[in-house]
């Protein structure tokens, strides 16, 4: 996203790319600060520029360095003539410069320098460099990280509809109320030990990641038997971990939610995680918008400027909490730590 702030100053950023700027900006004021001194130097470098006319005779010391007429031999009499006759006619000023002279050898030594033109000249071709790669790179690193969690969540989709398909109530994996993996992040851990998932790495985003880092989750023994010391440094990759469907509440208890193939109905999603004013924060993909897997095998991109009711509703139950929903059709996409039943 900070690679798109000089885009955005520029006006190089496509329409969609420049509102994500803007709603960076209205809510993080440190954005805002990034923005304001970005555009102090793009005013100091506009202002700067000065139109400077070429010194005389540059065209005919260039066209001298590309072509070495002399010492070249025509290859008849009337071709050199016509060449002697046309050097002639042209202004002293214009007139290609020899190798062996003496300006020639000011143009090519090493005592010549860059003169303030040519640096603003540089700097110019710099800028315009910078709008045209920086804006493009950071998008196309946003589509691809964005693509690659949604292949992610493909991926879980299919390992959940397995498990799904080995029980009866052909229900996904239950999210405890009471015992050591009580919270949402912990979902994903029956699904690689009975082999739905060949790697924990599916389970996260890696634009959440640290660079080369394995990701790694502890099995549901080492969860259950680790010492109280040692539960912290477990629990740690579970913040990493999709957000998961926290279940609904019957009579007390939290009951799995059900493979039914509802294309309305979601699963499991990119992290978002609501604030104490009840704000939703995604991680992964800046303030553009979330993947979200639902009980199809559907993984969508909604776009949470576009329709954040409908996003919102997804993240706390009928009754406005984040814990299990209220009824089977009130889905809630806990994250990390969140408990099925807030009051536990």
């Amino acid at each position: 996203m900070r690679d798109n702030l000089l885009g955005y100053l520029l006006n190089a950023l496509e329409e969609d790319e420049a509102r994500d700027v803007e709603v960076m900006a209205e809510r993080s004021p440190e954005t805002q600060q990034q923005l304001q001194r970005l555009q102090s130097h793009v005013d100091l470098l506009e202002n700067s520029w000065v139109d400077v006319a070429p010194p005389a005779g540059l065209a005919a010391r260039a066209c001298a360095f590309l072509d070495t007429p002399v010492g070249r031999k025509s290859s008849s009499a009337e071709s050199s003539a016509a060449a002697t006759k046309e050097l002639d006619e042209t202004p002293m000023e214009d007139r290609p410069i020899a190798k062996g002279s003496r300006a020639f050898g000011a143009l090519t030594s090493e005592s010549s320098r860059f003169t303030m033109a040519d640096m603003l000249v540089a700097a110019g071709a710099c800028l315009a460099a910078a709008v045209i790669f920086f804006p493009a790179l950071a998008s196309s690193r946003m589509l691809a990280s964005r693509l690659q969690c949604e292949n992610n969540l493909h991926q879980v989709g299919m390992a959940l509809h397995e498990f799904a398909y080995q029980n009866k109530q052909q229900s996904y994996p239950a999210i405890d109320t009471d015992g050591p993996a009580d919270f949402a992040g912990s979902f994903g851990l029956p699904l690689v030990e009975q082999g739905f998932l060949k790697s924990p790495e599916y389970l996260s985003c890696a634009a959440n990641r640290p660079k080369n880092d394995k990701f790694r989750l502890p099995t549901l023994q080492e969860v259950a038997q680790a010492a109280p010391d040692k539960i912290p440094g477990l629990h740690s990759n579970f913040e990493l971990v999709y957000n998961y469907n926290l279940g609904s509440q019957k009579n007390g208890r939290v009951i799995p939610p059900r493979m039914q193939g509802r294309s309305d109905y979601p699963v499991a999603s990119d992290i978002v995680r609501v604030g104490d004013k009840g704000n939703l924060a995604p991680n992964g993909h800046g303030v553009t918008g979330v993947n979200i897997l639902f009980d199809d095998g559907r993984v969508e991109f909604i776009r949470l400027d576009e329709i954040p009711e409908l996003v919102r509703q997804y993240y706390f139950n009928d009754l406005g909490k984040v814990e299990a929903g209220v009824n089977e059709n009130d889905p809630v996409l806990g994250s990390g730590f969140t408990k099925a039943l807030a009051g536990r």
